[in-house]
């Protein structure tokens, strides 16, 4: 099968590209990603089409500007112009929901092709939902919101990574049959079983945005109690990072070194509100971390591939108390684990980009079939 796939950054679409075409298929993954970084996370140069270069002048634009609304607005424009007249043929297309759109209307036009949309997160309308009922959050500009649901309706499929994502589509009147879902992976090569640094180590590990959308102010109300310490590797976003002796914050690192961070504490923690899957959690799975995590992750998707569900605990309310509750229960578990911690090495292949990538191509074949 001729796919087509386009991106901005890499996101799990390069994963998705390198997978498809590693299964056979004639694959091109467009982006703004240079072909050496590409081929850095394993897509062979001959399926990259990188728009680097005609896209450098729009990029450096949004840079100047600190991605201000409208510069992101004129990048995503021009990447979709570019790509709806140069694009190849193909009998698939797979595009990047908000940034594609002319695309999607010259793939079904000029080629017949089935094209499918793909989405992280709930339903725009839910997710602003939550973000406008939290205060400083950034809340979208109307335009990428009704560009988003353009999006939706262009599409013939909407591929999303979780459960609780696709019930969003569905209240928003969107048919279920035209969802389909496939819990995103991990790269087994770069995050593996890990034993407890012994000289650096902490309660709970928190990667990715430090936000209110990722429910950080929640935990650094749980770290002022001075019962509990922390790392966290990512950005701040919107909750500022408090001077307390037990908390630590390291700004985002490349995701080959992230490893050395996750060996560093013994609990992964992630009290989301607004998430499709957080691939964060697959990275801590695989390094064999406890994980405490809300409904809003994804997570329940993921414990539906381990063996011993047990390591992956849900918070169901999410206050101080309750996720307090499952912390406790998690470094109980955690204080079991002596040497390697391997509890997911059975499960490993289901978390595995390859494994992805085999579900994908069954949801591509039922596509086709039907």
């Amino acid at each position: 099968m001729k796919i087509n796939i386009a991106a901005s950054h890499r996101f799990h679409l390069l994963d998705l590209a390198r997978e498809l075409a590693a299964l056979g298929h004639d694959v091109r993954f467009y982006s703004y990603v240079p072909a050496s970084r590409c081929e850095a996370y394993g897509l062979p140069r001959e399926n990259c089409r990188s728009l680097v270069g005609v896209m450098l002048p729009w990029l450096a634009l949004a840079r100047v500007t600190k991605n201000a609304h409208w510069a992101v607005k004129i990048v995503h424009v021009m990447l979709d112009l570019y790509l709806s007249i140069f694009m190849e043929r193909c009998d698939l297309f797979i595009g990047l929901g908000t940034v594609y759109e002319r695309s999607f209307v010259a793939a079904k036009k000029r080629f017949g092709a089935k094209t499918i949309l793909e989405w992280g997160s709930k339903h725009i309308d839910a997710q602003q939902a939550i973000l406008s009922r939290l205060p400083g959050a950034k809340v979208n500009p109307e335009y990428f919101n009704r560009r988003s649901r353009q999006g939706y309706a262009l599409a013939d499929f909407i591929a999303l990574p979780a459960e609780h994502a696709k019930q969003t589509f569905i209240e928003a009147g969107i048919p279920a049959e035209k969802i389909l879902v496939n819990p995103y992976g991990v790269d087994l090569k770069m995050f593996y079983p890990t034993e407890l640094d012994p000289d650096e180590n902490y309660d709970l590990i928190a990667v990715g945005a430090w936000s209110q959308q990722k429910g950080s102010d929640l935990l650094v109300e749980l770290c002022r109690s001075g019962k509990y310490s922390l790392l966290h590797v990512g950005s701040i976003v919107d909750v500022e990072f408090p001077d307390i002796p037990t908390m630590r914050h390291v700004d985002s690192v490349d995701q080959k070194e992230l490893v050395n961070y996750y060996k560093k504490a013994r609990v992964f923690v992630h009290p989301s509100r607004q998430d499709g899957l957080a691939m964060v959690q697959c990275q801590a799975i695989a390094c064999g971390l406890p994980v405490v995590c809300s409904k809003n992750s994804g997570g329940k998707d993921l414990k539906f591939f381990l063996t011993e569900k047990k390591w992956l605990i849900e918070i169901e309310q999410l206050t101080v108390e309750f996720i307090e509750e499952k912390i406790n229960k998690a470094l109980n578990l955690s204080g079991k684990q002596l040497g390697l911690r391997s509890y997911a090495v059975n499960s490993a292949n289901e978390f595995s980009w390859s494994s992805y990538g085999k579900r994908y191509e069954k949801n591509l074949i039922n596509i086709k079939n039907n």
